[in-house]
């Protein structure tokens, strides 16, 4: 047996053809001969080794002789090459220099590395920071992970000791990508404290591995009937700005979407979150088409506190002159009015944080049916007061001249007065109003509870 049967290799690495020819020409001195020596020992005594193992020598060869060729020929084996003989498999610091500078003189990273790529799309949540009505948007921060094979990046024929190698955002623009984007985000952009938050994994068979962390503004669809026992869907869709499906074809792994932590904000708190993919037609073909939609419901306690329990406040206050009586004229009409100002300041302060849309919305029926109770109060106070007018003013005599009937006074001395009827009609009003205005509203708020709550009676954070 020879030392190494070139003859017999397939040359599918231009690399070993090369070092056959090195070790068959003239260049061939004592020093090369020593090298090979421990190499052909090998082969003899595993005589079974496959073309691929003797493959992998002819790379460490390699090696050496490139350093050679820089540092000139040493006068023994160099106790590095030895070890790398002796221990069969290539560390990372020669893979790098193989795929960083060997490989890269015929590697083009604008050509596709198969003629259709399969790019397996992960996404992990990190957080979600902010979910606004008024510009119907959200903001994420997450992981985007990519999978795809290019055979250009393999290197497990250089027997590594390592299963793969990770590199950083300047390596990754050296390579083919995907050139992933989310084509419906209003803003998007890489963190980069310290530093771009791009990471990079070749395995030894091509398998590429790609994780950025962005944090990306998405749009959201918003339908406010029910605020604020509303939920609001936002949703972020994914696909390959240059490629279309027949170049790149893109689709979830498994599992599509990773969640690191429950999401709960002030004002919503994420309860679900679904994935699609499709094809989308444009001018050059259909596009692989990735889609997230996250599912938020409204967190409506603050709402109660500020909105709700304050009107129940204020419309039991407008019942107060109910009990007043007829006569206290001034003293209902102040606490009616102060009533009115109180229900419109308290609308005013709700709907000035929400967008101006042109439904009504769940909080615009209540506030507005309390404005409608506190009014129908002044309506009945306004009644009382038509019809005591009259009450109380002095009496004219027949001959045009206005007198007091004082010897009518003086007469009855200390008899019980009598209530005129128009005092015993109003009392009557007073009294049919302590029922009535409580029933109808304890009637009016179980129907908008069943209406509006069944949302929030299905399990609704608050």
């Amino acid at each position: 047996m020879v030392l190494v049967e070139c003859e017999n290799l397939d040359f599918r690495f231009k690399k070993a053809e090369n070092l056959c020819n090195k070790i068959r020409g003239p260049q061939r001195t004592p020093q090369l001969s020593l090298l090979l020596r421990p190499a052909a020992i090998v082969h003899i005594e595993e005589g079974e080794r496959s073309d691929d193992d003797m493959l992998s020598s002819l790379f460490l060869l390699l090696y050496a002789i490139r350093q050679w060729s820089v540092h000139g020929l040493p006068s023994e084996i160099s106790p590095t090459v030895a070890y790398l003989l002796d221990r069969g498999c290539a560390n990372d610091t020669e893979i790098i220099d193989h795929l960083l500078f060997e490989n890269m003189l015929h590697y083009n990273k604008h050509k596709l590395p198969s003629p259709q790529v399969d790019v397996r799309i992960e996404m992990w949540v990190q957080e979600v920071t902010s979910v606004s009505e008024l510009t119907q948007d959200f903001e994420i921060d997450l992981y985007m992970n990519e999978y795809w094979t290019d055979p250009g990046l393999a290197y497990d024929i250089l027997n590594p000791c390592q299963g793969n190698l990770s590199f950083d955002w300047a390596v990754m623009q050296t390579i083919w990508t995907p050139n992933t984007c989310f084509i419906n985000s209003k803003r998007a952009q890489l963190h980069s404290s310290p530093f771009t938050n791009v990471f990079l994994m070749v395995f030894p068979n091509g398998s590429v591995w790609s994780n950025w962390r962005i944090k990306s503004t998405g749009p959201c669809v918003m339908d406010l009937t029910k605020f604020p026992m509303d939920s609001i869907e936002c949703m972020l869709t994914f696909e390959s700005f240059n490629y279309n499906k027949e170049e790149v074809f893109m689709r979830w792994g498994d599992p599509p979407l990773t969640q690191f932590k429950d999401i709960v904000l002030p004002d919503f708190t994420m309860i679900n979150y679904s994935t699609s993919s499709k094809f989308q037609l444009y001018a050059a073909g259909y596009w692989s088409e990735l889609t997230v939609n996250f599912f938020f419901r409204r967190r409506y306690g603050w709402y109660l506190l500020q909105g709700y329990i304050p009107t129940y406040m204020t419309v039991f206050i407008s019942w107060i002159p109910f009990y007043l009586g007829p006569k206290a004229i001034p003293a209902r009409t102040m606490i009616g009015v102060n009533a009115l100002l109180a229900m419109t300041f308290q609308f005013g302060n709700i709907i000035r944080n929400l967008p101006r849309v042109s439904y009504v919305k769940a909080i615009d029926v209540w506030m507005l049916s309390g404005i409608c109770f506190v009014f129908a109060s002044l309506v009945e106070l306004a009644t009382i007061g038509f019809l005591m007018r009259n009450e109380g003013r002095p009496t004219l005599g027949r001959g045009s001249t206005r007198r007091w009937n004082l010897s009518k006074s003086s007469a009855v001395g200390d008899a019980p007065v009598q209530k005129s009827a128009c005092i015993q009609y109003c009392e009557r009003l007073d009294n049919f109003a302590r029922i009535a205005f409580p029933l109808v509203f304890t009637c009016y708020n179980l129907l908008y509870w069943l209406v509006y709550m069944r949302t929030a009676l299905e399990g609704a954070p608050m």
